[in-house]
């Protein structure tokens, strides 16, 4: 009896415990997600240092970090020197005329058969206008950097600069707390996930910078207002696979249908253009060796951090899903002895599932 007294004691005390780890991960789960961008900024910053030894011939690492950080520094700096302020004229002025756009837009729906068919028929023709006008609003206070941003940001950033100081300090620590038996293999799996990470963040580096710049030009051979902040705009959205295309249109959209109808369908052309060669011919060219994110997982992925942590759950969804299966590939089982076999036959080389990922 004492015995199985001490075994339900111990069975409710773990089951108690269990909840309340997972009240706190439900709890922490944005803080869980700003560690693992910070974790993602660290990666980032040590493969700049690794960089910089191997250029620069510099023995000591601590010297390489601080020249990466004041590098990194400076580089922020100057682009706020030259255009800080520029931007953030640019900025209020795009949400200036996003709203000019907003009215011109309804009243074009106002003056068309079908526009004012479908107000009419609308329970509440002022609900179109309201609906528009909440919108506008969403779009202009996703241009401004709210003060829960700037809190996310400066936790990413200290994460990152310690994590990425020294690294070494804190991998000692894990792995002593990490079973003995089980130690080999979650290393294994780490060293994957670090490589994925790193193939995808060059892929999005490259993604990035080139729809920056198509976009830029094109919205100015389309005579679009503010072309380099929208450009802009577009190239941080790029970051969120599926949604991020969508959202960067939304704004040049709203500008470019209140020049003409004409103008609008060239700029949704301009970005449909834009994307496609990004996914098709800029990214894979840029890294042959990794492969695609599946686009349904991803999404799924984005769906169910979105409902868990909101905008945050659906920015880092994509790196996640990265991680998550450079993990799973390690993880899996290898493939049969009978199907390389084949496959090799077959001029086909088996493939570990998505252990290399690049942009979507």
């Amino acid at each position: 009896m004492d015995r199985f007294k001490w075994r339900a004691v111990y069975t409710v005390f773990v089951c108690l415990a269990s909840v309340v780890a997972l009240l706190l991960l439900w709890q922490a789960r944005s803080i869980l997600l700003l560690l693992f961008a910070g974790s993602i900024g660290a990666l980032i910053l040590a493969t700049l240092t690794s960089k910089f030894q191997s250029w620069f011939h510099i023995r000591r690492r601590g010297l390489a970090f601080t020249l990466v950080i004041i590098a990194v520094v400076g580089v922020f700096a100057l682009g706020i020197w030259l255009r800080g302020p520029a931007l953030i004229q640019e900025l209020v002025a795009l949400r200036a005329d996003i709203a000019t756009a907003v009215r011109e837009l309804i009243f074009r729906l106002q003056a068309m058969g079908w526009g004012r068919w479908v107000m009419a028929h609308s329970e509440d023709s002022s609900q179109v206008s309201r609906a528009l006008t909440m919108m506008l609003s969403g779009v202009g206070g996703a241009v401004y950097v709210t003060a829960s941003m700037i809190a996310g940001l400066f936790l990413v950033t200290i994460t990152s600069v310690y994590l990425a100081a020294e690294p070494d300090f804190y991998l000692r620590g894990i792995r002593r707390i990490l079973p003995t038996r089980k130690r080999a293999a979650i290393e294994s799996c780490f060293e994957a996930a670090t490589r994925t990470l790193r193939a995808w963040l060059l892929a999005k580096a490259v993604s990035m910078i080139s729809i920056g710049v198509f976009i830029t030009v094109g919205l100015f051979i389309l005579h679009i207002p503010l072309a380099g902040t929208l450009g802009i705009i577009a190239a941080l959205m790029t970051f969120i696979p599926n949604i991020g295309a969508i959202l960067s249109f939304i704004p040049a959209g709203l500008l470019a249908f209140a020049v003409s109808p004409i103008t609008g369908l060239l700029t949704l052309a301009l970005y449909c253009l834009a994307h496609f060669l990004e996914g098709n011919i800029i990214t894979p060219l840029a890294e042959r060796k990794i492969v695609r994110l599946p686009p349904a997982l991803t999404l799924a992925l984005q769906l169910l951090l979105a409902s868990v942590a909101g905008g945050l759950g659906v920015v880092m969804a994509a790196p996640l899903t990265a991680v998550l299966l450079s993990v799973a590939d390690e993880l899996l089982p290898p493939e049969s002895s009978n199907f390389r076999v084949d496959s090799a036959k077959a001029g086909a080389p088996a493939e570990k599932l998505d252990s290399r990922v690049q942009a979507s």
